[in-house]
């Protein structure tokens, strides 16, 4: 029994540190709080200046073979082989698989133009 009395006597006293901690932490965030904002007087902090927002580069589209493939095969569909067959020769190529894999993105976007 003398040891379950330490125990909980060790337990009440690291719960009132607990408390005494979360007080401490608790008033200093108010305060600190109230210096950053005081609602009695109508001033605000400066804020600070915005950053300049750069615009991001625009990353350039990857294109794979299988997108191009399938967006190829829709406008085919709808009606413009022809246009598809003459798209695939201007970049070299007798078949899709034959273009080079830096011209994806450039022949996505000329076959988009047609539709």
């Amino acid at each position: 029994m003398d040891k379950a009395m330490e125990l909980i006597n060790a337990l009440k006293a690291l719960t009132k540190a607990v408390v005494a901690l979360t007080d401490k932490v608790t008033a200093e965030y108010i305060n600190t709080f109230e210096t950053l904002y005081d609602p009695e007087t109508d001033e605000q902090p400066a804020a600070e200046a915005p950053k300049e927002q750069q615009t991001p580069e625009p990353e350039k589209q990857t294109v794979t073979f299988v997108q191009l493939r399938s967006r190829l095969s829709e406008i085919s569909r709808a009606g413009h082989t022809a246009e598809v067959k003459e798209l695939i020769s201007k970049y070299g190529a007798e078949k899709l698989s034959d273009i080079a894999e830096a011209d994806y993105a450039a022949v996505l976007a000329e076959a988009e133009g047609l539709v």
